[in-house]
C-alpha cells in the first residue's frame, strides 16, 4: 500500500508542476507581444497601356519583382516586420492621368513612386509629389525635371541633352554622316528631343536640311518621308517613343529609304527588332547603364526576369528594380516611413544596384552616370560604345541581343 501511495503522489506532484509551468508559460507568451506587421506602399504611376505600354510593362514586372524579393528578406524596422506592396496606376504616358494618379498616391501616403517614364508625365506630375513630400523617379526626361527646386525628384537616366549630345557626336564621328533630317512628334517630348538634337548639330556645324512634324498618335508616315526622300539626306534623327519609332523604321525600309534611323528612343530591345522587321536594320539607340561588362547580379535579374515572364528585359528594367530596392534602402537608413524621411536619406544614400553604384546630386541626378550606344547589324543589336557622365567613350566588347 505505501508503495501504491507513494506513486499516487509523485504523479499529482508531477501533474501540478505541468499544469504551474503551463500557466507560467502562458503568462509570458502574453507579456511579450508578437512583432507587428507594417505594410509600405510605393506607387507605381508609368503606361501599361497606350504607345509606351512596352516600356511601361517591363517597368511595373522589375517593380512587381523588387517588391517580391522585399518581402522575402525579411526586412524590419524598430521590431516592427516590414510587408511591402505596390500600388499601380496606368497613366498611359498622360500627363493629365499622370496628375490624377500623382494626387491618389499622395493621398495614399506612399513611400515613394517608381516608374515615371517621360518628359510630359514627369514634370505635369512633379509639383503634387513636392506637395505630399514623397520621392519621384524618372527615367526619361528633359533637364528641366530636376530644375525645378523639387527635392523629391530623382533621374535614373541620362536627360535629354546628354543623351543627344551622344547620339549626335555618334552619327557624325562614327556614321560620318553630314546630311540630317529630323522628325519629332508634337509633344513635349519630342519638342525637347527635337530642340536638343538642333542645338547639338549646330554646335557640330552640321547642316539640317529637313525638321518635320508629326502628330504623337499618327502611325502614317508616308507624307513626311516622301517629302525628305526628296531631300536626299544621309541620316534621320526620330524624337519619339518606341512603338513610333518602330512604325517609322518599318515605313521606311517599305518606301525604299535605307537609311540609318537614329532614335531618341531606348529601344535597343528584341520588342523593336520584331516590330521594325526589316526596317530595324541600322537603327541607332542608346540604353541607361554600363552594358559592356555585368555584374553577375544584373545577369541573375535578367535571367529571373526571361524565366518569370517568358520574354527578354528591356531598357529601363533594372532601373525600375533599383529605384523599388532603394525607397526601401532609404527606409532603413531613415528608420522612417514617413515619406518626408525617406526624401532626404535618398539625397545621402549610396547603394550599389543593378545598374550600377548610385547617389544622387542636390538635384537629385546621378553622380555617376553610364549609358551604351547600340546599332543594329545583321538583325543583331550591337554594343558599340560607352559613356560616362560627360559623354567619354571608350571601346566596348561586342554583346548581342538574342
Amino acid at each position: 500500500m505505501v508503495h501504491t501511495f507513494a506513486h499516487r503522489r509523485y504523479y499529482q506532484l508531477r501533474t501540478l508542476l505541468i499544469i504551474i509551468g503551463t500557466l507560467l508559460l502562458l503568462c509570458l507568451s502574453l507579456s511579450t507581444p508578437a512583432a507587428a506587421m507594417r505594410t509600405i506602399s510605393i506607387g507605381f504611376s508609368g503606361p501599361i497601356t497606350g504607345l509606351s505600354r512596352i516600356a511601361g510593362t517591363d517597368m511595373r514586372n522589375a517593380a512587381v519583382m523588387a517588391i517580391d524579393d522585399l518581402n522575402q528578406a525579411g526586412l524590419s524596422l524598430h521590431g516592427d516586420k516590414l510587408h511591402f506592396e505596390l500600388l499601380v496606376q496606368d497613366d498611359k504616358s498622360n500627363p493629365r492621368i499622370a496628375g490624377f494618379a500623382a494626387q491618389y498616391f499622395v493621398s495614399r501616403k506612399v513611400a515613394g513612386v517608381v516608374g515615371i517614364y517621360n518628359s510630359a508625365v514627369a514634370l505635369s506630375s512633379s509639383a503634387i509629389y513636392q506637395s505630399g513630400g514623397i520621392a519621384h523617379f524618372a527615367v526619361s526626361a528633359s533637364r528641366s525635371f530636376t530644375r525645378q527646386g523639387n527635392n523629391t525628384a530623382f533621374r535614373l537616366a541620362a536627360y535629354d541633352d546628354q543623351r543627344a549630345d551622344a547620339l549626335v557626336g555618334f552619327a557624325i564621328h562614327e556614321l560620318n554622316k553630314r546630311k540630317v533630317a529630323i522628325i519629332y512628334p508634337d509633344d513635349l517630348f519630342g519638342i525637347s528631343y527635337k530642340d536638343s538634337f538642333v542645338a547639338a548639330f549646330k554646335r557640330a556645324g552640321v547642316n539640317i536640311i529637313s525638321v518635320e512634324s508629326v502628330s504623337v498618335t499618327t502611325f502614317d508616315f508616308n507624307q513626311v518621308i516622301n517629302h525628305i526622300k526628296a531631300m536626299q539626306p544621309d541620316v534621320i534623327f526620330f524624337a519619339g517613343l518606341a512603338d513610333q519609332t518602330a512604325m517609322l523604321a518599318k515605313s521606311l525600309r517599305r518606301l525604299g529609304v535605307n537609311l540609318p534611323l537614329v532614335t531618341a528612343a531606348s529601344v535597343a530591345d528584341s520588342f523593336y527588332l520584331s516590330a521594325a522587321g526589316e526596317g530595324a536594320e541600322g537603327t541607332v539607340s542608346i540604353m541607361p547603364g554600363w552594358r559592356q561588362q555585368k555584374s553577375q547580379t544584373l545577369l541573375n535579374f535578367e535571367e529571373a526576369y526571361r524565366l518569370r515572364y517568358g520574354t527578354h528585359v528591356g531598357a529601363y528594367a533594372a532601373s525600375a528594380y533599383d529605384q523599388v530596392q532603394l525607397i526601401a534602402a532609404a527606409i532603413l537608413q531613415a528608420g522612417s516611413t514617413d515619406p518626408h524621411d525617406v526624401t532626404k536619406a535618398l539625397h545621402t544614400i549610396n547603394y550599389k544596384g543593378l545598374i550600377g553604384n548610385i547617389s544622387f546630386d542636390a538635384n537629385g541626378e546621378l553622380r555617376e552616370l553610364s549609358f551604351s550606344m547600340y546599332q543594329v547589324q545583321n538583325h543583331i543589336w550591337i554594343v558599340l560604345k560607352q559613356f560616362r557622365i560627360g559623354g567619354t567613350a571608350v571601346p566596348a566588347i561586342t554583346e548581342r541581343q538574342r
